[in-house]
This record gives C-alpha cells, structure tokens and sequence, in this order.
C-alpha cells in the first residue's frame, strides 16, 4: 500500500470559549445546561462577593467536526491576578459568552458589562454572545418586555448585533424545551465563529501595536548590516 492511500488523521478545529459574568449571575449552571449534565460545581452562595468557582476550568464539548472549550472562571476580578487566564487570553479566545442574570439586573448586572469592556476593550462585541440566565425569573413576562424596561442592557446588545439567548437553568436537561434552547445557543455561537474565522480576541502587547514601527527599524538595519559588510 503507497502512502498516499493510507487515512490519515483529520485535524479537528479547537474554540476556545470564555465565558464569564457577575458571581452568582449563573455562569456554571449555563455551563452544566449545554452539556446536558454537571461539569461544573454549582451552588447558592452565603455572602457578598463570595463564588462557589475558585478557579479557571476548561471543559471539552465534543461535536462531530471541532471541539468547543468552554472557559469556566470565577470573578472578574479574580481574573486579572488568574496567571492561567493571562496565558489564555494572550492565546486568544474564539467567542466570548457573558452570562447576565435576569434576576439580579439592574442591582448587580448594570455595571457589569462596564468592567467586562474595560477588561477587554472595544473589539470585544464582535466575539460576543450573551446569555440571559434566569429566563424562569420573568414569570408570565416575555425576555421582550424585559429588555424595553433595561435600556443599558438592550444598548449593549445592539453593539453584539443583538447576539443573546435566554436560558432557564431550571428545564430537565433531557427535555425538548432543554434541547431546543441548547440547540439556539449554538446557533449563535456558531454564527460568531464564522464571523471571526481565524481570528481571536486576544491581550495585545506593547511590540504588537508598534509591530509596523519594529518592521520599518528592522528593514533599516539589515539595509546598514548589508552595506557594512
């Protein structure tokens, strides 16, 4: 048999998924509704500030043709002193899912997406996709009604090109309406890859924005190494 008639293995593509909100808004519950059962340790908190995630958690949901790493992470400010979180973040992340909880906006969610962009800038609605946990809390109420009385929220979402899904965390994972709302998240992630293609929402680094300026001194110094020699 020649080589060339030999399988050989099929690269599968990698996402890296960041998925990140206020402490208690539901980020491992999302989590554990996507896979259909508990990757992550959830629970009620005791206190103020207090988050039942303690570290970075990276869980691989397998498809047919790529895998999706979902970046399960704590607080937000627990991230900027996360040495794993830095190494990531200079890797890239492919999408970036931010879970606001329905229940707890305005009170806590209002300044959250504040502290998200200051954490990763203007370049991060393009890789955005937010979840809206809670749906259960909005009662006989639909998440339309909800997002007219929330103008802040709804003016974030326009700036994602209104990329959000609601989530009821409470569904039995096995339920059709379980499946159906796993199967519109996906959509949109999905959608937010594509847009992206290659490209990750990366920490950029003092040489990568003068890379221009660092390319012209180079080319001057190899034209004076050449005429030296």
């Amino acid at each position: 048999m020649e080589l060339q008639d030999m399988d050989t293995p099929k690269e599968v593509a990698v996402s890296l998924v960041l998925v990140v909100g206020g402490i208690g808004h539901g980020k491992s519950s999302f989590i554990n509704s996507v896979f259909g059962e508990e990757k992550c340790k959830v629970g009620s908190t005791w206190g103020v500030g207090k988050t039942i995630t303690k570290d970075i958690q990276e869980i691989d949901y397998k498809r047919k043709d790529d895998i999706i790493t979902f970046v399960d992470t704590p607080s937000l400010d627990a991230l900027n002193s996360s040495s794993k979180f830095q190494n990531l973040y200079k890797t890239g992340f492919n999408a970036l899912v931010i879970v606001c909880s329905i229940k707890s906006y305005p009170s806590q969610s209002s300044s959250l997406f504040d502290n998200i962009k200051s954490l990763f800038g203007e370049d991060m609605y393009r890789y955005s996709l937010v979840v809206l946990s809670f749906e259960d809390y909005l009662g006989e109420s639909t998440v339309d009604e909800f997002l007219n009385a929330n103008s802040t929220l709804k003016a974030f979402l326009k700036k994602t090109e209104d990329k959000y899904v609601a989530f009821d965390n409470t569904l039995d994972k096995e339920s059709k309406e379980a499946n159906e709302q796993r199967a519109r998240f996906f959509v949109y992630l999905d959608s937010v890859l594509r847009n992206n293609e290659d490209q990750t929402l990366k920490q950029i680094g003092r040489c990568s924005l003068l890379c221009s300026c660092c390319c012209k001194c180079w080319s001057w110094c190899k034209c004076k190494l050449h005429l030296n020699s």
